[in-house]
């Protein structure tokens, strides 16, 4: 029997790691990654979670990150 509480999902962007590639938000079926606007220490603007809500947990961001600066985990 599946819940029919909807599960969800805690989203994290490793600021550091990230270069703003944009692959998450790319090839996110839900929305939920954006460019962001602030930078990180080696100068790229990093990507911002902007729909954590969406996320279906499907967990496609952390497979193309090319710096593995995505994060998916269940709450």
């Amino acid at each position: 029997l599946m819940s029919a509480e909807k599960k969800s999902f805690t989203v994290r962007v490793n600021a550091e790691l990230c270069k703003g590639c944009g692959y998450c938000k790319e090839l996110c079926p839900k929305q939920v990654y954006d460019f962001g606007e602030e930078m990180n220490a080696a100068g790229y603007k990093y990507m911002a979670v902007v729909a954590m809500d969406n996320c279906i947990g499907c967990r496609t961001c952390m497979m193309v990150c090319p710096d593995f600066a995505t994060q998916v985990e269940d709450n």
